[in-house]
């Protein structure tokens, strides 16, 4: 359940709101009928931050199976690729 509370309300009331997060709710945290924040639970909070990192490996991903089908067209081979890497490398010491 999603709930919108002002900040002036939710100062005194912090610990029972907590209570709610932790059951799964989610806080919207107004000032002045502006949505400012969010409170969510630990839980929640640690299960958007690996849907983030899932999400970078995905994109990473599709970048390199994209580079991979140009070097291809291109008539490169990943060994192609790889010594090239290793020639920047060594040309940036």
């Amino acid at each position: 359940m999603e709930e919108v509370i002002g900040v002036d309300k939710l100062r005194p009331k912090l610990g029972e709101y907590l209570e709610k997060v932790e059951k799964g709710d989610v806080i919207i945290v107004s000032s002045r009928s502006e949505p400012k924040g969010v409170i969510i639970s630990y839980s929640m909070y640690n299960q958007l931050k690996e849907l983030e990192k899932k999400a970078k490996q995905l994109e990473i991903m599709q970048i390199l199976n994209e580079f991979r089908s140009k070097a291809e067209t291109a008539g490169l081979s990943e060994e192609d690729v790889q010594k090239e890497i290793e020639e920047a490398r060594k040309c940036g010491q």
